[in-house]
């Protein structure tokens, strides 16, 4: 094989395997999850245009996440032209700051997640399932489960402690 087909091989590899946090790190900073997806396509066709200027063997993800900052950016003043969405340039760059440095203990945390709600009742797993994954109102599952929206509202914020209580005792490290 060549040279530039070994190059076009690894920057593949790489491109594929941060595509999910690409897209935690997009959405982190344009606080849309809908626009998150545009946004990483944008990405990932600016990474493959540039793919000649990535370096095998540097970090990809930190290339990768400087041009989703960029394309962030774009988006948001798109945004602010047509809707009043005012996000500072500054706090933008700190988060995209912040999230890279907590970036690689994404997949230790999505695991541990996945650990913590399994251990749920199914009654706790089917209200979160409702709320964050199909985005439904709680006044809806309210009348579908006969309880009031403050006891949901309640029930969300226990689960919400429980849930980063377990994750962060499966992350710490194990005590002599």
């Amino acid at each position: 094989m060549s040279q530039a087909s070994d190059n076009i091989d690894e920057f593949v590899q790489e491109l594929t395997r941060h595509q999910v946090d690409l897209f935690y790190f997009i959405r982190a900073l344009a606080g849309d999850p809908h626009a998150a997806y545009d946004i990483r396509q944008a990405v990932n066709m600016v990474l493959w245009k540039k793919r000649e200027k990535y370096r095998p063997g540097s970090s990809f993800k930190n290339w990768s996440f400087q041009i989703a900052q960029l394309e962030v950016k774009s988006y948001l003043r798109k945004q602010r032209r047509s809707v009043t969405v005012s996000f500072d340039h500054k706090l933008l760059d700190l988060f995209s700051t912040e999230f890279e440095e907590f970036s690689d203990e994404l997949p230790e945390r999505r695991r541990a997640l996945s650990n913590c709600l399994r251990k749920l009742t199914s009654k706790d797993e089917e209200l979160l399932r409702h709320r964050y994954w199909v985005g439904g109102s709680l006044e809806s599952l309210a009348n579908s489960t006969n309880r009031s929206i403050g006891t949901l509202k309640a029930r969300l914020h226990q689960l919400r402690a429980s849930l980063r209580k377990c994750i962060e005792a499966q992350l710490m490290p194990d005590s002599p």
